[in-house]
């Protein structure tokens, strides 16, 4: 009762209700009728605002102050906000949920009322431990000497300054870590050459986001560790310690090393399945990739991202059948007209390779025709599909038997090798576009193409995929590719 009495007497002190918006707030006021056109995206601009409101532009004063209110009754709202409809993280919504305890805990203390700001601050300790919110701990230890010396208490006082020592200390290990791994993720998502830059720099990186991990022992810790470890191995091509990093991740999480409540369960699984594709172990990622799908949900961006790496793990493993399906899966999702540009290219382009290898006449008669001329010339300033939409517009037009076609497009190969392929990590590719050459210089004979450029496919072959920081995406192996260009002349021939 004292704690509601003391509660109670707090309340003339709220803010009005005025000053935040109602649930049911109705389009038949201004504000109403404002808030529900922004939803709505009605208004381009200020000035289309302005005209619709108040038949005036945007000096006018009423729509100046329509507008202030309206910002600072949304900006108060966000704290009435319903954590779990908008879909954060169970750990995120509780760590939400903390900061808002901790800010009423904070007003308490400042209003002289120690022992319920004590008692909210023992909440958030509990919760905080529980989740590792290394943080919300060292706020609420300090709070709590607060209160205690203002209450004499000093053998609480003493408990809880050893335990913020304790949770300083981890901080101070923690953050450097997460320095760290930012300053890696700022470099390695600027541009291509910023990539190149810090990669000689990631060993040690890694090396010391381990012993700070260690060191520390909180998740903040280990995630930087994680996540830093799988962009050095990306960069690097070693797809095979990104695969041992996720199994020992499952196995730290069922061993208590890590925060089960924390980790992010479902990227080490999608980690754990573009792992498999790398090392080309696609019996096995072809399992795992089956046994995840369901828990991803359809439709989401993350979903989408899972299914080109299941996509791409179906083709390389040849089994067509399934690769089929999982296009049709995913354009028949509704919101894959949603989707960016550049991700909707991205299918496009896997459908209409799945139409050049594929046994099934039916569906290679409906995309190619489409696909295969409607595909966008490749871009000269990027990374990534340049080479692979290059090889698609070349073989379609090997087929065609289109020999002016074809020796027009061998310059622009020619001239890509020479501007955009100079490095090793594009080695692979120039061995592909030189085997697609031979088969124009050799007058399209199979027989020839497979003769002369047995060395060039050899090479091919003892030659590893590059990192992912700069490798052209092979949607089918080249190798296998090659073999259906020399089927198909072969095909011709007869």
């Amino acid at each position: 009762m004292e704690e509601l009495k003391s509660l109670a007497r707090l309340i003339e002190f709220s803010k009005n209700y005025k000053t935040v918006l109602p649930h049911d707030l109705t389009a038949e006021t201004k504000e109403g009728y404002f808030l529900e056109n922004l939803r709505n995206d009605k208004y381009a601009n200020d000035d289309e605002a302005a005209n619709d409101l108040y038949q005036s532009d945007t000096n006018d004063i009423r729509y100046k102050m329509l507008k202030h209110r309206l910002k600072k009754k949304l900006y108060n709202n966000l704290v009435l906000i319903n954590l779990q409809q908008i879909k954060l993280r169970f750990f995120s919504q509780k760590e939400i949920e903390c900061y808002t305890s901790l800010q009423q805990a904070q007003v308490l203390l400042k209003l002289a009322e120690y022992k319920l700001a004590a008692n909210l601050a023992n909440k958030i300790i509990t919760i905080s431990n529980q989740f590792e919110f290394t943080n919300l701990l060292i706020a609420c230890y300090e709070l709590l000497l607060f209160c205690y010396a203002e209450q004499g208490d000093v053998k609480a006082f003493v408990k809880y300054k050893q335990l913020l020592s304790i949770e300083l200390e981890k901080k101070r290990h923690e953050r450097e870590a997460v320095n760290i791994y930012q300053f890696i993720k700022a470099k390695t998502k600027k541009s291509i050459k910023s990539r190149k830059e810090v990669l000689p720099t990631l060993p040690d990186a890694v090396d010391d986001l381990k012993r700070l991990w260690l060191l520390s022992g909180t998740f903040d810790a280990f995630n930087a560790y994680y996540k830093g470890s799988m962009i050095y191995h990306e960069l690097e091509g070693d797809f095979s310690k990104i695969l041992e990093l996720t199994l020992l991740s499952e196995k730290w999480v069922s061993e208590g090393k890590i925060n089960a409540e924390r980790f992010e369960s479902l990227y080490n699984k999608f980690i754990l399945i573009y792992a498999h594709l790398r090392v080309k172990e696609y019996a096995s990622g072809l399992i795992y990739a089956n046994k995840f799908v369901s828990e991803f949900e359809a439709g989401t961006r993350n979903w989408f991202a899972y299914m080109e790496n299941y996509f791409l793990l179906a083709s390389h493993s040849k089994n067509y059948s399934m690769a089929e399906s999982i296009v049709k899966d995913v354009t028949a999702n509704p919101s894959y007209h949603k989707l960016a540009p550049a991700s909707v290219e991205r299918w496009l382009l896997y459908s209409a390779y799945l139409s050049l290898v594929t046994l099934n006449e039916t569906f290679a008669a409906r995309m190619k025709e489409y696909l295969f001329v409607s595909l966008p010339e490749y871009s000269k300033d990027k990374q990534g599909f340049n080479v692979a939409i290059l090889i698609l517009q070349f073989v379609y037009f090997l087929q065609k038997g289109d020999s002016e076609a074809l020796i027009y497009r061998i310059d622009g190969l020619k001239k890509y090798i020479l501007f955009h392929l100079k490095d090793s990590f594009s080695q692979r590719s120039k061995l592909f576009i030189k085997l697609l050459i031979l088969a124009v210089t050799e007058n399209l004979n199979a027989k020839a193409c497979r003769t002369k450029g047995q060395r060039l496919y050899l090479k091919l072959q003892e030659t590893p995929t590059p990192g992912d920081a700069y490798a052209e995406i092979e949607i089918v192996p080249y190798e296998h590719l090659w073999e259906v260009i020399l089927a198909s002349l072969e095909t011709k021939k007869t």
